[in-house]
């Protein structure tokens, strides 16, 4: 039988374990707090995050489309925000818990906050998927798709400047899986050239991306100027 002194010895052990639980750190890019991470809808497939105020800060903000600056204006408030999404909706959560948009079973993701920990550092913007994922995304960019449906995770980070840094990773569920996503990246990119032979810039752009692979693992990489990223939108919309 348990008696009061034991039972207050356990409690005491339960408050602890609960308190250290509590203080560990998330494995996370840094801007993402824990009660940002914990308010990611569990059913969560795709995650975005965005630092806001390194965006505005940078030379190039002024120099993006209206479009794409308008999709960060309804946050102005806000320093950073994380974009979650299970294919069919999105939630934006920032900073203070201001979330909207689905909420389907809290929880968050951590395994896809963990894999955006190491690519996302020093990056304004970021991406995560699970493999098998369908992107909601149209034109050339819809190539992704095809090329994900054998992949365990991709991701995708960018460093904007006074030029723009992009890395690129997925990997594939097996070491052939990987070499058949880098031969068909390789193609899509040299059709894609083919196809823009009227655009030098663009096929400049295009034959500048690195590409390399390492058993499942392909990255590409790419940097450029300030017109990079009036390319790269004109690339991937098209």
């Amino acid at each position: 039988m348990v008696n009061c002194a034991q039972f207050a010895r356990f409690a005491a052990l339960v408050a602890l374990a609960a308190a250290a639980i509590s203080c560990r750190s998330i494995n996370a890019p840094a801007g993402v707090s824990r009660e940002m991470a914990a308010s990611i809808p569990s059913d969560t497939l795709i995650l975005a995050g965005l630092n806001l105020d390194e965006l505005r800060a940078s030379p190039l903000y002024p120099k993006l489309p209206p479009a794409a600056r308008a999709l960060a204006e309804p946050f102005r408030g806000a320093a950073y925000l994380l974009l979650a999404s299970n294919g069919k909706e999105i939630a934006t959560i920032t900073p203070g818990l201001a979330v909207a948009g689905h909420k389907t079973g809290r929880g968050g993701a951590p395994d896809l906050l963990a894999r955006a920990a190491p690519l996302a550092g020093g990056k304004q913007i970021w991406i995560v998927a699970r493999g098998g994922v369908t992107l909601p995304v149209a034109g050339n960019a819809d190539n992704l798709n095809r090329l994900l449906r054998d992949t365990e995770y991709a991701a995708i980070a960018a460093r904007i400047g006074s030029g723009i840094e992009i890395e690129a990773t997925a990997v594939a569920r097996t070491a052939e899986a990987g070499r058949e996503f880098e031969e068909n990246l390789r193609a899509i990119f040299s059709l894609t050239a083919a196809a823009s032979a009227r655009q030098p810039d663009l096929v400049a752009l295009i034959r500048s991306i690195r590409i390399s692979r390492e058993d499942r693992t392909v990255r590409a990489e790419f940097s450029g100027g300030p017109d990079a990223v009036d390319r790269l939108l004109r690339l991937v919309t098209r």
